[in-house]
Parts: C-alpha cells; structure tokens; sequence
C-alpha cells in the first residue's frame, strides 16, 4: 500500500469529510509548544506502541514532512490508509491554525 503527500489545505479538507485523524509526530515538548488544532500527538519514536484502526484514515504532520513521512511510510506499508503532509509546518504556513 502507498500514501500520499498532500498540502495542509486538503488535510484540512479531508478531516471535515471524513473518519481521519490528524497526527503530530513530532516530540511531546514540541507539540505542547504549539500544535494544530484538533492533532494527537504519536512520537514518531512511539508511533509502533500505538494501535491504530485500519477504518481510519491518519495524517501526519511534523515540523518539515520528513519524520511524518517515515510514520505515513512505515503505516501504510502495514496497510493502513495515510497521509503525509508535505513541508509539514515549515511548508505550510498561511494554512496554520495552532492551539
């Protein structure tokens, strides 16, 4: 199975569509400095101690898309439907919304 990469505006999108959770892989300090409103936050590190629903839909997130794209990766290589928000924080922005 494979993901996709996808701008922050879709991800957007897609949680108010569908059964998705957005995910913030980055450390707990970091997510607790600032975060997307309505992210979880799974360690990248953590992300395998996690059950995850095979019903959901998951998006990942970081600071720079690259540790959400190994979590959207090493997911959807066990078959789950994810994903990647391409740049990651950095990359997008004008669509951040931070709580």
């Amino acid at each position: 199975m494979r993901f996709d990469n996808i701008r922050l505006n879709k991800a957007f999108w897609i949680l108010e569509h569908f059964p998705a959770i957005l995910v913030d892989v980055r450390e707990k300090e970091e997510y607790e400095a600032f975060h997307l409103r309505g992210a979880v936050n799974i360690p990248y590190d953590e992300l395998a101690d996690h059950e995850l629903k095979k019903d959901r839909i998951y998006i990942f997130y970081c600071n720079n898309g690259i540790q959400s794209m190994r979590a959207a990766r090493d997911c959807a290589m066990d078959g789950f439907h994810v994903y990647n928000v391409i740049g990651g924080l950095k990359g997008n922005e004008k669509d951040i919304d931070i709580q």
